[in-house]
C-alpha cells in the first residue's frame, strides 16, 4: 500500500467516525434516548419560549403607547397563538389558552382546554394529577374572565398557574381578578421588550447593509487572490484534522451528554438528581475538557501544540480582532435572511409543526438561578464559541480545504463551507428546517477565515451573537 493510499483511509476512518459521531448528536439532541417511554403522549405544563415571546409582545401591544398602532395586529395575532400549539405536545395548550384570553378569545380558549381535557380522558395522552390540577385551575381562571373579579378564586390556582406558566400565567391570573393594575405593569415590561425588539430590528437591519457591503468586499478581494485563505501545511497531516474533530465529538458526548442523559433516566424512574447548577458546571468542564481532549489527541499523532494552532488559525488576540468579528457577525446577519427564507421554504414543504426552533439553553434561562445564569453565559458566550470555531472553523475546515483541494480553490472552498456548516447547523438541537438559518450564520463564520486567515474574529462574532440571542432570552422569559 503506497503512502498516499494510507494517508486516504485515514482520512476515510476520521470521517467514517465523524459520521457516527454526528448521528449520535442528533439522536440525542432530538431526544431518542431517554426515561422509559409510553407510546402515548405525556402532558407537561409548560410555556413555550416562542409562545413567552407572544405573551409579551401581546402585553406590550396592549400598553397605552402602543395600542392603537397595533389595534388592527391584535386580531392577526390570534392565528399566530394557535399555530405555537402542537398536538404532539400536550400541555401546550394551557398557554395557548391564556393568549387566547389576552387577545379577547375566551370561548375559542376554553375549547382548547376541553379538547385537552377530552383527550386526556379517552387515554390518548397520559397526566398526572399535578398537571390535571393545573389544567383545572386553567380553565377556573379563564372562565373567571367572562366576569373579572366577580367570584373568589383560590391562591392555591393562581400560584399553580403562575409556576406552570410564569408571565402568561400572571397575565391570566390578573384578568381573572380584575386587577387592572398588574395587568398595567405587565404591558408597561412587555411595552419595554418591544420596544428592545423593535430596536434590535433596526440595528439588526443596519448591520445587515453592512455585511452585505463586506461580502461584497470578500468577492472582489477573493477574486484578486488578496485574501488570506487557510495557510499552507504538510497535506500529509490532513487527516489528522479530522480525528482531531471526531475525538472532539466523541468526547463531548461521553463527558456531557452522556452524563446528562444518565440523570434524565435517573430522574425518571423517580429518583433525585443534582440540580440545574450542578449540570450547566458539568457543561462548561466538559467542553473545556473536549477541547484539550481532542488537542491532545493531536499531539500524540505527531503535531506539535503550535503547529496545531496554527493550522486551525488560532493566533493571539489583538483589539482589531473585535472589529474584524463585528464585520463578521454582521455579513452573518445578511446571510441569515437567505437562511430564514430556505428555513420558510422548507416549513411549507415539511409543515409548519417543524419550524419550532425551540433549544434547552431556553429551559436553562427560565429554571435558573443567578449562578444558573452566569454558567450559562460562560457556556453560551465563551465555551462553545472557542471550543466550535476551533473544531469547525479550524480543524474540520482545514481538513476538508486540503482534502478536496485538486478541485482548485473555489471548489475546495465551496465545499468545505458547506459541509462544515451544514455539519454545525446539523449537531444543534433546532431541528431539521432550522438547519438552514444555523448553517448562514456559519457560512459567514467561514468567509472570515478564508479572509483574515484565523478563527479570532468568528470566535468574536460566535460569541456576540450568542450573547445577543441569549440575551433576548432573558428578556422574554425572565423579564
Amino acid at each position: 500500500m503506497t503512502n498516499a493510499s494510507r494517508l486516504r483511509r485515514a482520512n476515510l476512518l476520521a470521517w467514517l467516525a465523524i459520521a457516527v459521531a454526528t448521528a449520535l448528536f442528533i439522536v440525542e439532541s432530538r431526544g431518542g434516548v431517554g426515561a422509559p417511554s409510553s407510546e402515548k403522549l405525556a402532558a407537561h405544563a409548560s410555556v413555550s419560549a416562542q409562545q413567552a415571546m407572544m405573551g409579551s409582545l401581546v402585553n406590550g401591544a396592549t400598553a397605552p403607547a402602543f395600542e392603537t398602532a397595533f389595534a388592527q395586529q391584535l386580531s392577526t395575532m390570534r392565528g399566530q397563538v394557535e399555530a405555537l400549539t402542537s398536538i404532539d405536545e400536550p400541555g401546550s395548550e394551557l398557554a395557548t389558552a391564556a393568549l387566547l384570553v389576552r387577545l379577547g378569545a375566551r370561548e375559542r380558549a376554553l375549547e382548547l382546554l376541553a379538547g385537552l381535557q377530552n383527550r386526556i380522558d379517552a387515554g390518548d395522552v397520559t397526566a398526572d394529577e399535578a398537571f390535571v390540577e393545573t389544567l383545572d385551575a386553567v380553565t377556573e381562571l379563564v372562565d373567571a374572565t367572562a366576569q373579572p373579579g366577580a367570584r373568589g378564586i383560590s391562591d392555591e390556582a393562581c400560584a399553580d398557574v403562575i409556576k406552570a406558566l410564569g408571565t402568561t400565567g400572571k397575565t391570566l391570573v390578573a384578568q381573572a381578578k380584575g386587577d387592572q393594575e398588574a395587568l398595567d405593569r405587565l404591558a408597561a415590561a412587555g411595552a419595554v421588550l418591544l420596544m428592545v425588539l423593535v430596536l434590535a430590528l433596526l440595528i439588526g437591519g443596519v448591520l445587515a447593509l453592512g455585511g452585505l457591503a463586506a461580502l461584497v468586499v470578500f468577492l472582489v478581494m477573493a477574486a484578486l487572490g488578496k485574501t488570506k485563505g487557510i495557510g499552507a501545511t504538510d497535506e500529509l497531516w490532513s487527516h489528522v484534522y479530522a480525528e482531531m474533530f471526531a475525538v472532539w465529538m466523541f468526547a463531548y458526548l461521553g463527558l456531557a451528554r452522556a452524563p446528562r442523559m444518565l440523570l434524565e433516566i435517573w430522574e425518571g424512574y423517580g429518583n433525585n438528581v443534582p440540580g440545574l447548577d450542578f449540570r450547566l458546571a458539568l457543561s462548561v468542564a466538559a467542553t473545556i475538557a473536549a477541547s484539550a481532549i481532542a488537542l491532545w489527541w493531536g499531539t500524540r499523532r505527531g503535531l506539535s501544540l503550535r503547529t496545531i494552532m496554527a493550522a486551525v488559525g488560532l493566533r493571539r488576540f489583538v483589539a482589531m480582532d473585535i472589529v474584524w468579528g463585528v464585520v463578521c457577525w454582521s455579513m452573518g446577519i445578511a446571510l441569515l435572511i437567505v437562511g430564514v427564507m430556505l428555513a420558510v421554504v422548507l416549513s411549507n414543504i415539511f409543515g409548519d409543526g417543524q419550524m419550532r426552533a425551540n433549544h434547552p439553553i431556553q429551559q436553562m434561562v427560565e429554571d435558573s438561578g443567578a449562578t444558573g445564569l452566569f454558567l450559562t453565559y460562560i457556556l453560551a458566550c465563551v465555551c462553545a464559541p472557542i471550543g466550535e470555531e476551533l473544531f469547525f472553523r479550524g480543524a474540520l475546515y482545514r481538513n476538508l480545504r486540503q482534502s478536496f483541494g485538486r478541485w482548485g480553490a473555489v471548489g475546495s472552498v465551496v465545499i468545505a463551507m458547506a459541509v462544515s456548516s451544514v455539519l454545525f447547523a446539523a449537531i444543534h438541537p433546532q431541528g431539521l428546517i432550522f438547519i438552514p438559518v444555523l448553517a448562514s450564520l456559519a457560512v459567514a463564520f467561514c468567509i472570515m477565515r478564508e479572509w483574515r486567515g484565523t478563527i479570532n474574529a468568528p470566535i468574536v462574532a460566535h460569541a456576540i451573537n450568542n450573547a445577543v440571542v441569549l440575551t433576548l432570552n432573558v428578556l422574554m422569559l425572565r423579564g
